[in-house]
């Protein structure tokens, strides 16, 4: 979908490019991830291979109770439902990280001296991102060199990328405070239409 943009416009008037090329925005709706799917639960791998192919994330969670609609763990909780997301995504990049710094540590031997200082360097990038990861925080949030986000950008790791988190809520009046079922899902945002 093309994203109108006035300043795009007035650009294009100002100076007549020979082609005019406006910034677009493809969505792309992957399936739902399940608890376990870095483990191959549910969609699993075909799922996160999905994941990889994109530039950014756009997590849309449930924040409504619909019998009609059904919900893997039986419950409505968005925040949960991020904190399942954002764990499972860490969990397939620690698993990779740690892969990638055991080829690292076994491609050392025979290579010449520059090589070998380049791969001790990606080797601590990669102990770092893995660290990172354990503790759990997401990639996108560690603190890294200039040198550092060029290896991560050639990984790509999936918490590495842009992330936004917006809540579905039902076409229904919305309900008192007091008549919620749970108030879980307003307590880290003051709006429930970004949760992230």
């Amino acid at each position: 979908m093309n994203i109108p943009d006035e300043r795009f416009r007035w650009l294009c008037a100002l100076y007549k490019p020979k082609t005019e090329t406006p910034a677009f925005l493809e969505v792309v709706d992957i399936a739902g991830l399940v608890k376990g799917a870095a483990a191959g639960e549910g969609l699993g791998n075909a799922f996160l291979s999905n994941i990889a192919a994109v530039d950014g994330i756009l997590h849309v969670v449930r924040a409504f109770d619909d019998a009609d609609v059904v919900h893997v763990e039986d419950r409505v909780d968005p925040v949960e439902d991020l904190e399942i997301i954002h764990a499972e995504l860490r969990a397939k990049d620690a698993e990779r990280c740690g892969a990638l710094a055991e080829s690292l540590r076994k491609s050392r031997a025979g290579v010449t001296p520059a090589a070998k200082k380049e791969q001790a360097a990606e080797l601590a990038v990669a102990e770092r991102v893995l660290a990172c990861l354990e503790a759990g925080k997401d990639v996108r949030f560690g603190d890294w060199s200039a040198a550092d986000i060029e290896w991560l950008n050639d990984v790509g790791f999936l918490t590495a990328k842009p992330v936004r988190s917006a809540a579905a809520l039902s076409c229904q009046p919305r309900q008192k405070p007091a008549d919620r079922p749970t108030d879980r899902s307003h307590s880290h945002s003051p709006t429930v239409a970004d949760v992230n």
